[in-house]
């Protein structure tokens, strides 16, 4: 079986960037970007980001966690590019578990002010919600920093120092393999491959 890597954090942290490029550096490997599954709706399509739009997000969450789960099943490294907070990466190593799938998980962190040049620098993208940016950061921040915060998973978190996605997606590859990413939950047999 293979193991998933989550890439995430807030918009305009480089999950993308990142994730494509860790995607490049294991092998086999398969990239799952998880805004394709959110964006299937059509018409009467709520905005992700809003409260309001949980009736559509919680069942493309789970059909993107699912084929996640399902390519992991091939033997392969899936990088999972997505906001997944620290409770939903916890579900799906329950999940990944049953079937001797081991799930990592990576935040990339830069400060709130670097997430909002790059979300309103963006283009073709969809999304550009200054204040959903700010919101989605203050919950990973929490996730670091609150009073709920793990302090092992701190070493899990990469904070923007001006590095490229291929530096940062290197430095996601050697916290993988050294064990520092693994999330919480049931440990399926043969831990993390080479």
């Amino acid at each position: 079986m293979g193991d998933v890597v989550v890439v995430s954090g807030p918009p305009g942290s480089g999950k993308s960037a990142v994730g494509a490029a860790l995607a490049d550096l294991l092998d086999p490997s398969a990239l799952l970007e998880a805004d394709w599954f959110f964006g299937r709706w059509r018409r009467g399509a709520v905005d992700p980001w809003l409260p309001e739009a949980a009736p559509q997000t919680a069942p493309a969450g789970r059909a993107a966690l699912a084929a996640t789960v399902e390519l992991a099943r091939s033997d392969a490294w899936v990088v999972y590019d997505g906001v997944l907070h620290r409770d939903a990466a916890r579900d799906l190593a329950a999940r990944a578990a049953a079937a001797g799938i081991a799930v990592h998980r990576a935040v990339l962190l830069p400060p709130v002010d670097v997430c909002l040049t790059r979300v309103a620098a963006r283009t073709g993208h969809g999304f550009d919600d200054p204040d959903a940016t700010r919101d989605m950061h203050a919950a990973f921040a929490a996730e670091v920093h609150g009073a709920q915060a793990d302090p092992a998973a701190d070493r899990a978190v990469l904070r923007d120092d001006g590095a490229s996605p291929a530096d940062l997606a290197a430095r996601v590859r050697d916290l993988l393999h050294a064990g520092a990413l693994r999330v919480p939950g049931p440990v399926p047999t043969g831990g993390v491959r080479p």
